[in-house]
């Protein structure tokens, strides 16, 4: 019924009250599919916000644990030289007293 022949028979307009009654009309659709998108775009912005979020979250977390690995490979590394030097030296030392030796023995 419209309002007109309402308001003729009870004295007030009829306005309806439930959202189902809103959505009948092609207005009231069309109010209720903006309203969808405009959630859906909201929802859709929250959810790539959220997972920008998520993601730099990752990286950082990422990137933290490289440069750990890389600071344990580069003492690694070090240690490794140190080795390799200490090493150098013993058997330079090595070479040296067996060079005595032998001018000592055979003179």
């Amino acid at each position: 019924m419209s309002k007109q022949k309402t308001k003729k028979k009870t004295g007030t307009a009829a306005n309806p009250t439930s959202e189902s009654a809103k959505s009948n009309t092609v207005k009231g659709k069309r109010a209720l599919y903006q309203q969808t998108a405009v959630d859906f775009q909201s929802a859709a912005n929250e959810m790539l916000q959220s997972g920008v979020r998520d993601m730099q979250a990752g990286v950082q977390e990422m990137q933290i644990g490289i440069k750990d690995q890389a600071n344990k490979f580069k003492a690694g590394a070090a240690a490794f030289q140190s080795g390799v030097a200490e090493l150098t030296s013993s058997i330079a030392e090595q070479i040296k007293a067996n060079q005595e030796y032998t001018k000592q023995f055979y003179g």
